[in-house]
């Protein structure tokens, strides 16, 4: 029995090595696994590094979107650039996640492409090579598509920032609207102070029997009500004209 357990070992260890011998040899034989595993690492690295350059480009966006919104003067513009500074913030959030799981996956296809390289399985290594350069990709794609979205919120922001301020209904009172001319016929309205004596012959400086607005300037009063005296509107005053203004 003991020599028969023996030979039975001795058996196996022989068929495991050669199932050992077969599958190293296999990989040996299959150059064009590693050839596969080796591309789609590649193109993996590639996404990673893409990702990497779009996470950038979302924070330089969303810290431009920050810088606009504390320089906005009008209380809308402020409250949108805001709002878009925010959207900038959460953009590059979501494509600095996006880089990080593609640099996972650009890592898991370089450890595959090592398993097509020395392992036994080389086929299996190329598929999971290829899986994980699918993610990085996808995870790639993600990354551009927030670092757009962070630029588009920094460009809204600028926008913003040049944006009127449409403000509330303003609290002056309205302008009064125009009322029309008043011609007056008779004699001006009462007023509560003046100088109402008028000596027409001294006023009457150059004695053409009637008064000019440069004669009339010792009566501020008279001056003052100058155009509604003179009923005829010839720049002159007559002594009838001045009858019904004195008081």
């Amino acid at each position: 029995m003991k020599t028969q357990a023996t030979l039975l070992g001795l058996a196996l260890a022989m068929v495991l090595g050669a199932s050992a011998t077969a599958g190293a040899q296999d990989a040996r034989l299959d150059p064009k696994s590693k050839v596969d595993a080796a591309d789609a690492a590649e193109q993996a690295v590639d996404d990673a590094h893409t990702a990497r350059e779009h996470a950038e480009a979302a924070r330089e966006a969303a810290r431009h979107a920050r810088a606009v919104q504390a320089n906005v003067a009008t209380a809308d513009g402020a409250a949108i650039a805001s709002d878009a500074a925010a959207v900038a913030d959460r953009s590059a959030h979501e494509a600095d996640q996006a880089s990080d799981f593609a640099g996972h996956a650009a890592n898991e296809a370089l450890g595959a492409k090592t398993a097509a390289d020395v392992g036994n399985q080389p086929k299996r290594a190329v598929m999971e090579a290829r899986d994980a350069a699918t993610k990085a990709e996808l995870a790639g794609n993600l990354s551009a598509d927030a670092a757009a979205n962070a630029a588009a919120a920094a460009a809204a922001a600028e926008d913003a920032a040049t944006r009127p301020d449409a403000g509330l209904p303003s609290s002056e009172p309205m302008a009064r609207p125009l009322e029309p001319d008043v011609t007056v016929v008779s004699a001006p309205a009462d007023s509560i102070v003046g100088d109402y004596t008028v000596d027409f012959d001294r006023m009457d400086s150059n004695h053409d029997g009637a008064i000019s607005s440069t004669e009339a300037a010792s009566n501020s009063t008279l001056t003052a009500e100058f155009r509604a005296v003179d009923n005829n509107h010839d720049g002159k005053l007559s002594r009838k004209e001045l009858e019904g203004w004195k008081r």
